[in-house]
């Protein structure tokens, strides 16, 4: 217990009703002393402590503490009823066990009391947990699932999710191959229970997106869209490609909005050790061909270069804030309905 952090956790259970109760309980205890009574101190702290349902999917006891720790630290701006499924099918004996827990913060000079239930299921009990999910939810709020490692798009659980959710937040650096792309974009696009999609890539590209943009706001530039010929990304030799794909089927995507079809060409680069190193645009125009370059510095710069005919114009250099794991998943929670860029990027990528 801190000067700005106090925590309450309590006894492990095993069924949705008496999950309910312990964090009635809980939030009662951590009520501030002599303000309210209990039933007008409930509806406060339920109203003032959530914005949202959050839901996370771990598989594996080893993540659950980073995972825990993140969330902790987005509860200070993003307060949650938050739900963490340690969900473990492949363990043969069933399980169904919960561990409720509650805090109260005073970091953001307001005390925000918070609950997270963890419900840890193994077998076949695992794959059902969505059923679990429903009735903890606080009704009228938004429900986002955040899946930390690739999700199994195969699985009843993470299919039911979806179908619960209005946002799905995943990381398609942790361990997505290629051929998961379309099994994203079809999560989005499904007839019925279309949840939209968030990615911690795309937040991390926000700054690349922002300067490659501002290359065409300079004066006589914005011509040299239409006869844009090529698109070139680097790439860490050793790292995952999705970041790369994402960039490439954003410029694509948003030329062939323009009627503009342009190639995209993924370029391995074994001199840096980044998911995005370089992104090159290759366009004509009445002065001769150009190139405008954007590059990834150490220290977290990028600097541009724009080269017109045979002549070099000034580039700059911008910082690249690194962004911890809670201010990601914050942007992508914040988010309001389908964000129609980064589907359409994500199209182009699978093409």
């Amino acid at each position: 217990m801190t000067d700005n952090h106090e925590a309450l956790a309590t006894r492990t259970i095993v069924d949705v009703h008496s999950i309910e109760q312990e964090l009635e309980e809980v939030r009662w205890k951590l009520r501030p002393e002599g303000q309210m009574d209990e039933a007008a101190e409930h509806a406060a702290a339920e109203a003032r402590a959530s914005v949202l349902n959050l839901i996370t999917v771990v598989t594996d006891e080893k993540e659950l503490a980073g995972v825990a720790a993140v969330l902790d630290r987005l509860s200070t701006t993003n307060p949650s009823r938050t739900l963490i499924l340690l969900a473990q099918e492949d363990r043969a004996d069933d399980k169904l066990e919960a561990r409720v827990s509650a805090q109260t913060r005073t970091e953001s000079g307001h005390r925000v009391t918070t609950e997270e239930v963890l419900i840890h299921a193994h077998g076949q009990v695992a794959k059902h947990m969505a059923s679990l999910v429903t009735p903890l939810l606080i009704p009228d709020l938004p429900v986002m699932v955040w899946s930390p490692a690739r999700p199994d798009f195969d699985s009843r659980l993470f299919n039911d999710l979806c179908e619960l959710a209005d946002r799905i937040v995943v990381d398609t650096d942790a361990g997505f191959e290629r051929d998961d792309f379309p099994r994203l974009l079809e999560v989005a696009r499904r007839d019925r229970a279309r949840a939209s999609i968030g990615d911690f890539n795309w937040a991390r590209l926000i700054g690349w997106r922002h300067v490659a943009a501002q290359f065409f706001d300079m004066p006589g530039m914005l011509p040299r869209l239409a006869q844009m010929s090529g698109v070139a990304v680097s790439h860490g030799l050793d790292r995952s490609t999705a970041q790369a794909r994402l960039l490439g089927g954003w410029v694509q995507s948003r030329l062939a909005r323009v009627g503009i079809d342009v190639p995209v060409e993924l370029r391995p680069d074994d001199n840096h050790d980044y998911e995005v190193s370089r992104l090159l645009l290759y366009t004509g125009g009445p002065e001769g061909p150009a190139r405008f370059g954007i590059a990834r510095e150490a220290g977290g710069r990028l600097s541009t270069e724009i080269r017109v005919g045979d002549q070099e114009l000034g580039g700059r250099t911008v910082r690249l804030e690194p962004r911890p794991p809670e201010e990601l998943l914050a942007i992508e929670l914040t988010l309001p309905g389908h964000d129609v860029l980064y589907e359409e990027a994500l199209a182009a990528a699978v093409r």
